[in-house]
């Protein structure tokens, strides 16, 4: 077993369509509440489903807020994270 295993916080998928399929699997076989915003333009840009609950709309926007304020202060530069 990972010495992770069960305390994951962020998940790194390859493409829109596998995130799609972790974020639905995640949501209706356990119940959890995901958040998603899209970089690597001039600005992040929330990604939610017209299924999402209002709480996960709400942290998609509470990430994009964090990472753009990051850009803006010059933690993160150029258009990705």
């Amino acid at each position: 077993m990972s010495p992770v295993s069960g305390e994951t916080d962020i998940f790194v998928v390859p493409d829109l369509e596998a995130g799609n399929m972790l974020a639905k699997q995640l949501q209706y076989l356990v119940s959890a509440d995901a958040a998603g915003i899209v970089l690597g333009a001039r600005v992040p840009f929330v990604l939610t489903s017209r299924a999402d609950s209002p709480k996960a709309r709400l942290a998609s926007c509470a990430v994009a807020v964090a990472v753009a304020e990051a850009k803006r202060k010059g933690i993160v530069k150029g258009g990705a994270a």
